[in-house]
């Protein structure tokens, strides 16, 4: 009896765990114009009897004050500069079919340094330059198509995912006011529309919303200001995502990766 009571006490608390809401809060504020430029807000997660709050800022540029070179990092310099005006003056020296100083073996103060055209010729001579493109991985041509076979496998399952995600958030309060304008009215004009039919589906999702677009078409500007409160339940995000990583498309393409993966690696290892 006891093993039973405790089972129904565990299936109770992840039931309560599971259907209590996740409470989203924020306060922005966005302002972008030539004369002055700000970035603020606050951001508050409460989840049962945890609550945390970020602050959001324009990071302060820091003012870095010159440091004096040291002695040692002095005289490197001056060795440089040496180096530098030697390899010129060996240039202008140079007589019609000499070779070129950087093909020839460059010695100062008693250390050998290898000419660019040396190094290449010996990159190309012990074979590291077939290493290095053994180690780049996939080309842009198999990326590509690796794109292409997500797209076509992962297509429904994508868009099924994100309708239940966006399902699962509930807009309680939403007021906000955003003025904006883009170097080009024509942009102006087509974000304006955009913004307007993303609106219909928030305007659906919210009890109390109040939303404000104002488009400039004279100038360039953001000017944006809102709050909002959101309630997402724990169980309306597992079970979409769950439903994506066990649906039959998404297992068929995660099994040709790996069996892609597995015979690139036996090919490599052979």
């Amino acid at each position: 009896m006891l093993a039973i009571y405790l089972f129904l006490l565990v299936f109770l608390l992840v039931l309560f765990i599971l259907f209590t809401a996740i409470v989203l809060t924020f306060k922005l504020k966005v302002l972008s114009v030539e004369e002055k430029k700000e970035l603020g807000g606050i951001f508050t997660v409460k989840w049962l009897l945890f609550s945390y709050t970020f602050s959001i800022k324009e990071p302060e540029e820091e003012k870095s004050i010159p440091e004096k070179p040291e002695p040692e990092e002095a005289e490197s310099r001056k060795e440089d500069l040496l180096k530098s005006e030697l390899k010129m003056q060996m240039e202008k020296d140079r007589e019609p079919g000499e070779k070129k100083p950087e093909e020839e073996t460059l010695i100062f103060e008693g250390k050998e340094k290898r000419g660019i055209f040396a190094r290449l010729r010996r990159k190309k001579e012990t074979g590291q330059e077939v290493e290095v493109e053994a180690k780049k991985g996939m080309s842009t041509r198999e990326k590509l198509h690796w794109g292409l076979e997500a797209y076509k496998a992962l297509r429904k399952p994508l868009l099924r995912l994100f309708s239940d995600t966006l399902s699962a958030i509930k807009i309680k309060n939403l007021k906000a006011d955003l003025t904006f304008g883009l170097s080009d009215p024509a942009d102006t004009g087509m974000l304006c529309g955009l913004i307007h039919a993303l609106l219909g589906t928030v305007y659906n999702r919210c009890r109390n919303c109040s939303f404000s677009v104002c488009p400039v078409f004279m100038e360039t500007l953001l000017d944006f200001r809102g709050n909002a409160e959101i309630r997402i339940k724990i169980y309306s995000l597992i079970f979409p995502f769950l439903k994506f990583i066990f649906n039959g498309k998404t297992l068929s393409f995660t099994y040709s990766i790996v069996k892609e993966k597995l015979r690139g690696s036996s090919k490599v290892n052979s």
